[in-house]
């Protein structure tokens, strides 16, 4: 089972582009906090950084709702990226590819208003998509 559940605060607003066969694909890069205790009692605050990839219409509907600082839940599964540097040398990571999102805060600028603060679970309807 490859799924990964995660809430975090988005480092940059959606990149949003369109293949040629108009299908929008999306990414940004979220940071996810964790606070915890050590045994002596030293409060320790970690931040990991994900990069996220959304393809379909949740990229369209994500950038219109959410910036840079809005929180966002993803639920996804891990995707191993690989390519070639400038110098030939083989580079990877590992990315999010978003399956649903849950609105966690709403974009500061949102004219509609109306979003709760509350999770509203967006989930697209199956669709082939293709590799980008």
């Amino acid at each position: 089972m490859n799924n990964v559940n995660i809430i975090g605060t988005m480092t940059r607003d959606l990149e949003l582009k369109y293949l040629p066969s108009g299908v929008a694909v999306g990414s940004f890069a979220i940071a996810v906090n964790q606070d915890y205790k050590k045994q002596d009692g030293t409060k320790v605050e970690k931040t990991s950084f994900f990069d996220v990839k959304v393809i379909g219409k949740q990229s369209e509907i994500i950038s219109q709702y959410f910036s840079k600082g809005s929180r966002i839940g993803i639920t996804g599964e891990l995707e191993q990226e690989t390519w070639q540097d400038n110098q030939g040398q083989n580079k990877s990571k590992v990315v999010i590819k978003l399956e649903q999102f849950s609105f966690i805060d709403k974009k500061s600028n949102d004219n509609q208003g109306q979003r709760s603060q509350t999770q509203n679970n967006y989930q697209p309807k199956q669709q082939h998509q293709q590799d980008i």
